[in-house]
């Protein structure tokens, strides 16, 4: 018998990964928390976890659809398999520096530096929630999403304040 459609925790990446824990608790649409966190954003900017319970308040009904693509694709497999941890590459600046200048790299170190912010931070920011993990692709999409939120404020040039 063939898994519905919905059933994410039938789905599998080609090395075992489950595409979503049967643990995983279902996203819960809680708009006004969504609000309250917001009002506290604007009162302080710097508590990112704010960022975090507003997106976790909202979850993007597409949100199954862009993990499963992107997570089972070769494409997927491939970042998965080789890609190594993108806040330490991220936060390494003068690596980054090396790179011809007017670069993304040079743009998002300017950036990153500009506002006092790094990677590693954003990490810490998240684990601070004190959010479980689980050991399925919704986790390394989730992870990765937060961990090149940066590079989008640098592609768009939103900055960090309101709008942004």
């Amino acid at each position: 018998m063939t898994a519905p459609l919905n059933d994410h925790s039938q789905m599998f990446a080609a090395d075992g990964t489950v595409l979503r824990h049967p643990d995983r608790p279902a996203p819960r649409y809680r708009p006004l928390r969504a609000v309250r966190s917001f009002q506290a954003l604007m009162k302080d900017k710097e508590d990112t976890s704010l960022v975090f319970r507003i997106f976790e308040s909202l979850p993007s009904s597409s949100f199954m659809d862009r993990v499963r693509d992107l997570s089972l694709s070769e494409h997927g497999a491939f970042l998965r398999a080789s890609e190594p941890s993108l806040p330490d590459i991220l936060d390494d600046h003068a690596a980054l520096r090396r790179t011809p200048k007017g670069s993304l790299a040079h743009a998002y170190c300017d950036f990153m530096e500009s506002e006092g912010l790094s990677a590693a931070g954003l990490v810490a920011e998240a684990e601070r929630l004190g959010r479980p993990k689980y050991p399925d692709l919704v986790q390394w999409f989730m992870e990765r999403s937060r961990d090149t939120h940066d590079l989008f404020h640098v592609l768009t040039g939103y900055g960090r304040d309101s709008l942004g």
